[in-house]
Order: structure tokens, then C-alpha cells, then sequence
């Protein structure tokens, strides 16, 4: 299951509140990745091991104790979501940088609301005939373009993607 550690304070230390936000019968919560939207409401990017996908929880409340928002945001026939990383763009909506196991290819969703409750737009990043795309971090340039770093495999290096748009 997916779950959050609220800390109470913020060196983290006592008692943190334990949070289970997502408990389906699948084996979720796997490369995990958490981003603070506009509205100051979490939204967790992560991988559903069972059904292969790119699920985003989006919490009710700042504590993540309401029920969540819970949306996949990539199925495709492909193995998809692995190695996620999340960051708000400057609009305000959700980008997450993931693996393609099947396809070894580094992608990007774009969410179109907060939520991710939409469609995403799915782009394919890198496809260089290598392993690529794993070990993703992502963030939001000056620009507000998103930039990702992610392990090239085959090769056996980091690169770095600096996208040309905000998708």
C-alpha cells in the first residue's frame, strides 16, 4: 500500500502520523515521489506493480488524512511508471518523469489538472536504442521546463533531458 509520514515538526522528530492513502487488492506504492501543488495539497507520484502503471495520489487535505484522489495516469500496453519523479510546473500542474520498463525509454506525463484526474499527455523523452530513463529525478528550470536526469544503462552514465516546452 501507499502511505505518507507526516512529520510534527520540522526536524522530524517524536511520533510522525502514519497515513495509508492507497490500499488496493494490487501491489502498490513503489517509486514513490512527492510534490506540494499550489494549493499546498500533496500529490505522489507512483508505481502500480501489479496492473504496471503510473498511479498519482492526490491528497484531500494537507495532512493526506481525507481520502485521496487516486488516478492512473499512464496505462499503456507497455510496462509503464517505474523510477517516477514528480515536480509542479510553473502552471501549477503536476510533471512526472518515468521509465517505460518494457520500451527502456525515459517519459514524461504532463497532468492537465491538479489532480492528474484527466488525460495526461505522454511523451517519449529518450529512445536511443539503449536502456534509458531509470533513476529519474525531475525538476522545473527558471523557464519553466522541465529538466530530468536519469541513468542510461546500456551506457552506463547520467544524462541529463532539458525539455523544450512545458509537457
Amino acid at each position: 500500500s501507499l502511505k505518507v509520514a507526516k512529520c510534527v515538526n520540522a526536524a522530524c522528530t517524536g511520533v510522525s502520523s502514519i497515513i495509508t492513502v492507497d490500499d488496493p487488492v494490487n501491489f502498490v506504492g513503489l517509486y514513490t515521489s512527492i510534490a506540494i501543488g499550489a494549493d499546498g495539497l500533496p500529490v505522489i507520484s507512483y508505481y502500480d506493480n501489479t496492473a504496471e502503471t503510473l498511479k498519482v495520489a492526490r491528497c484531500a487535505n494537507a495532512d493526506c488524512t481525507g481520502a485521496a484522489t487516486i488516478t492512473t495516469v499512464h496505462d499503456a500496453a507497455n510496462d509503464v511508471g517505474a523510477y517516477g519523479a514528480i515536480a509542479i510546473g510553473a502552471d501549477g500542474l503536476p510533471v512526472i518523469s518515468h521509465y517505460d520498463v518494457t520500451a527502456s525509454t525515459l517519459q514524461v506525463a504532463k497532468c492537465n489538472d491538479a489532480a492528474c484526474a484527466g488525460p495526461a499527455t505522454i511523451t517519449t523523452v529518450d529512445d536511443p536504442g539503449n536502456t534509458v530513463g531509470l533513476y529519474t529525478s525531475l525538476a522545473i528550470g527558471a523557464d519553466g521546463f522541465p529538466v530530468i536526469s536519469y541513468y542510461d544503462d546500456t551506457a552506463n552514465s547520467i544524462q541529463v533531458a532539458k525539455c523544450n516546452d512545458t509537457a
